[in-house]
C-alpha cells in the first residue's frame, strides 16, 4: 500500500549538501525562502549534467518550482556555496554563517516517498558513468 503523494519541508544551510539520490517516483521542489539552491541532475541517457536553479529571482531564471524525474540521480547545494565554470570546473566560495545563510524549500513526491525506495548515490560508480562531472559528483557524494 503506498500513499498518493507525501511532503516535507527541507532547510539546507550554507556549507551543506542534499547528497546525489534517486527516487522511483518523481519529486517536485518548492522555493518558500532564503538564498537560492540548485538542483543538480545526472542524466544516463546522454551523460550531461543538468543544473536547475530554485529561488526567488524569477527575472534571473530561478524558479520557484521544479519537478525531477523519477529514477534520476540527483542532488542539491546553496548555490552561492560554488562557482562552476561553463567547463565544469568548480570552486567552493568562502564558508558563510549557516544560521543566516541557508535556503527553505519543500518537497513533494507524487507516489510517495518510501525509504526503502531510496538510493544513495556511489561516487566511484557515477565518476565511472559521467567522468567529465567527477567535480560535481565528489561535492555530493561521500566518498566510497
Amino acid at each position: 500500500d503506498r500513499a498518493v503523494s507525501t511532503a516535507i519541508y527541507f532547510l539546507l544551510p550554507a556549507g551543506s549538501v542534499s547528497h546525489l539520490h534517486r527516487i522511483p517516483c518523481a519529486e517536485t521542489w518548492h522555493f518558500y525562502l532564503g538564498e537560492p539552491l540548485t538542483v543538480l541532475e545526472l542524466d544516463e541517457k546522454d551523460g550531461q549534467v543538468k543544473l536547475t536553479c530554485l529561488g526567488p529571482d524569477l527575472m534571473n531564471n530561478q524558479k520557484v518550482q521544479y519537478t525531477v524525474p523519477p529514477n534520476v540521480w540527483f542532488g542539491a547545494f546553496p548555490t552561492k556555496d560554488f562557482n562552476i565554470s561553463t567547463d565544469g570546473a568548480v570552486t567552493k566560495n568562502d564558508p558563510r554563517d549557516a544560521e543566516s545563510h541557508y535556503s527553505f524549500v519543500g518537497c513533494t513526491c507524487a507516489p510517495a516517498f518510501q525509504f526503502q525506495d531510496f538510493e544513495l548515490a556511489k561516487r566511484s560508480e557515477l565518476v565511472t558513468r559521467f567522468p567529465k562531472h567527477e567535480h560535481l559528483i565528489s561535492l555530493l557524494t561521500y566518498p566510497d
